[in-house]
């Protein structure tokens, strides 16, 4: 591939990246066809040099701007160009994961819970709207705040930044990072506003929950920037579509924060509920599993190794493919 078609498919690419996947194709095609038309105008029988490509291709303009009238997204105010698409995309993966996240555990919830059914239907409802609401609200404002100060989301149009086209391997399959934004706003919606899920069904005692709800509770705070982090990585991923230097910077930035709250958090705090610690004792007393009963005593530090060994899996295959492209 030469400069000048390497040039042309990178400003191809810098459009139609965040495009749907069953019409990237067509608009690809027809603007493939209208530079070779604008070229051919422009050159005649002679082939066009990186001169002609550029002059042609700035004639088209900023690939942003290419990118809302083949999306639709042009014409918005509330939260001007070039922040709305992204905050329209960021918006649709929290809202969807929130509520997915309140379903799940609201339903969840509702399996142990003894209220008639339609007072359980009625307060999965109200969080519904509550979650939803909320999280509206946050991700709009924080757009808000990016267009009013300018802070810089995507970079302005200069042939000289435009992305390479990825290889097939370095791409970001669009499923990855939403499943992550997922995770992150479950992980925060478990643990801190149903962490009751997390229960056993123990005779006689009935449904026991398996951490000190006060104690995650009490840490909010760590549980919050802990699903930060994770969500802010999945969202550079998400923007960028492709493995490169600044998606392994933010990667690597995030994991770091992650495992020093985890183990903060973790080494000061014992998670389990000393309740269902009792009933265990007492189920298991006829066997006397000394093992099991140091397991549950340690618990927080066997859940602390597995959340460092999980951000250390992901920050070597984000540089593994970064390095690889």
């Amino acid at each position: 591939m030469n400069d000048n078609h390497d040039l042309i498919e990178r400003y191809l690419y810098a459009v139609t990246r965040r495009i749907s996947r069953k019409n990237r194709e067509d608009v690809a095609k027809e603007l493939r066809g209208l530079i070779d038309d604008m070229l051919a105008e422009r050159c005649g029988s002679l082939p066009p040099t990186e001169k002609d490509i550029r002059v042609v291709l700035t004639e088209l303009g900023d690939p942003q701007e290419l990118y809302e009238k083949y999306s639709g997204d042009s014409g918005k105010r509330l939260i001007g160009q070039p922040y709305y698409s992204a905050y329209l995309l960021v918006l649709k993966i929290v809202l969807f994961a929130t509520g997915f996240g309140l379903l799940v555990s609201g339903l969840l919830t509702m399996l142990m819970d003894s209220l008639p059914w339609y007072a359980l239907v009625g307060q999965l409802l109200a969080m519904e709207f509550q979650g939803l609401t909320s999280a509206f609200a946050i991700v709009t404002l924080m757009f808000v705040f990016f267009d009013h100060k300018r802070i810089p989301v995507l970079q302005p149009f200069n042939f000289d930044n435009l992305p390479p086209v990825p290889k097939k391997k370095a791409e970001i399959p669009l499923w990855e990072p939403i499943a992550g934004i997922v995770f992150s706003l479950l992980f925060l919606l478990l643990f801190l506003v149903f962490p009751q899920v997390f229960s056993v069904y123990l005779e006689p005692t009935g449904w026991v929950p398996f951490f000190h709800i006060e104690t995650l509770q009490n840490h909010w705070l760590i549980l919050v920037l802990f699903s930060v982090c994770g969500v802010g990585r999945e969202i550079v991923c998400l923007l960028e579509r492709r493995y490169n230097r600044k998606v392994l910077a933010v990667t690597l930035v995030s994991n770091i924060l992650s495992a020093l709250l985890a183990i903060w958090w973790l080494t000061r705090t014992f998670l389990l509920n000393p309740d269902f610690l009792t009933n265990i004792a007492v189920l298991f007393a006829e066997d006397n599993t000394q093992v099991l009963s140091a397991l549950f005593q340690n618990f927080q530090y066997f859940f602390l190794g597995v959340m460092l060994f999980a951000l250390i899996l992901n920050t070597c295959a984000c540089a593994w493919k970064t390095l690889k492209t």
